[in-house]
């Protein structure tokens, strides 16, 4: 696959993983419990079929340090840098304007870069089949098959077949569907022609950059006059200028909802999309009581809890159910697994207050937070902290950091094509 690249990207806010993920250090730079970032997993699944130097990221400009420290592999000229998040249209759109200047046949797999996917053969296999269909003059979309009536995701309803391939088989598009209610979601389930919208896409990218200029022509101008300027005295300039003024809107609403090329491939990857508290707990080991966690937790007659404690204090429950403690140095959250939506609401509420803060102590309106390059330091994967039973206690452990905003993806990953801002 000689012509496939890889475009990362590297934005979006995870306010649901807050208070770990905040502004200041965005989610896709968090660990794993294997030891590596989310963004270093999404590097190395893409690098089994994609060299390094292949490989673009789109990330925010406070956040291009951090990409360069957990992607060193990637080629600094390959890092973009947007002056301020503009959702994916504008971020694939300046990927895919590149890639077409150096080669007429470059196809581009987009990813957003803070979703985990555990089985990785049948990916490879999707990969492969979305590169054939895309050198056809296929959009092609990856759609999760649905284990549960999430109520999370926005949904893609598929319908007849188109090819197949590796093992996969792609259907042409019907609708794309917001975010369900459970009744909805459950009609969904048992339909069985409706898959989760992932937000991970492969297509050439003189295809993409076609469909750009058919349904979103204003966008099209622009970019062309940012990447005509690259390389010059006035890249800097034209960027600077253009880019805010630029649509902020997602690939899946500005183009893929209109266009006619678009094709699915339902795949079961073990996909996650991490996109709050209970997601991030369930990728660690539980104990026979469901107990799940980093640092100190001792637990008495407690079940289905996840601990992340990043302190000293010593943490105890008792008779708890369905609960998640996040307890770092400066904050405490306690959450019921049932309201791990609301942990948003939180994490708006806060940057408000600090903007407002910040405002008046300056006397003038705020400007973006700079970047931080520290993250709390987590129990390492695989090193259970001390637990206390008494008959039906334990605790158990793995590892943790915070997200927050950065390149023109802005999203929620997996969400709706009107509101899905990955990324990744």
């Amino acid at each position: 696959m000689e012509d496939l690249h890889a475009v990362i990207l590297a934005g979006g806010s995870g306010t649901r993983l807050w208070p770990l993920s905040t502004p200041e250090f965005p989610k896709q730079f968090l660990p794993l419990p294997g030891g590596r970032s989310m963004i270093q997993e999404t590097l190395a699944r893409v690098t089994t079929l994609v060299p390094p130097e292949r490989v673009w990221v789109v990330t925010g400009r406070a956040f291009s340090e951090l990409v360069r420290q957990h992607l060193p592999e990637v080629l600094p000229g390959q890092i973009l840098e947007e002056p301020v998040g503009r959702n994916t249209a504008p971020a694939i759109t300046w990927a895919a304007s590149l890639l077409a200047r150096r080669s007429p046949r470059a196809v581009m797999a987009v990813f957003p870069a803070d979703h985990v996917i555990t089985k990785l053969e049948p990916f490879q296999r999707a990969l492969r089949f979305g590169y054939q269909l895309a050198q056809r003059g296929y959009l092609v979309t990856w759609g999760i098959r649905p284990t549960e009536p999430a109520t999370g995701y926005g949904y893609i309803r598929f319908a007849s077949p188109v090819a197949d391939g590796y093992g996969h088989q792609a259907f042409s598009v019907e609708q794309f569907v917001e975010k369900p209610d459970l009744a909805t979601a459950q009609r969904y389930l048992q339909d069985g022609h409706y898959v989760w919208n992932s937000g991970m896409f492969i297509w050439q990218a003189a295809t993409i950059l076609a469909e750009v200029r058919t349904h979103l022509p204003a966008l099209a101008e622009q970019m062309t006059r940012i990447v005509e300027a690259m390389g010059t005295s006035t890249e800097r300039k034209v960027l600077e200028e253009l880019w805010p003024s630029l649509i902020s809107i997602s690939i899946d609403y500005g183009v893929l909802e209109k266009t006619d090329r678009l094709v699915v491939i339902p795949v079961d990857i073990g996909w996650s999309d991490v996109g709050n508290w209970e997601q991030y707990g369930a990728l660690y080991n539980a104990d026979g009581n469901g107990l799940r966690g980093v640092g100190h937790h001792f637990a008495l007659g407690s079940q289905n809890v996840f601990v992340y404690n990043t302190t000293q204090r010593e943490i105890y429950t008792v008779g708890l159910e369905d609960v998640i403690v996040v307890a770092l140095e400066d904050k405490t959250l306690i959450c019921h697994k049932n309201h791990v939506q609301r942990v948003r609401e939180l994490a708006e509420a806060q940057l408000l207050q600090r903007s407002s803060t910040s405002a008046a102590r300056n006397g003038h309106q705020p400007g973006p937070t700079p970047a931080s390059a520290q993250s709390p330091t987590p129990t390492p994967a695989g090193q259970s902290a001390p637990t206390l039973s008494f008959n039906l206690a334990a605790g158990d452990p793995p590892a943790m950091t915070p997200e927050g905003s950065a390149s023109g993806t802005d999203p929620e990953p997996g969400g709706s094509a009107e509101q899905s801002q990955p990324t990744i």
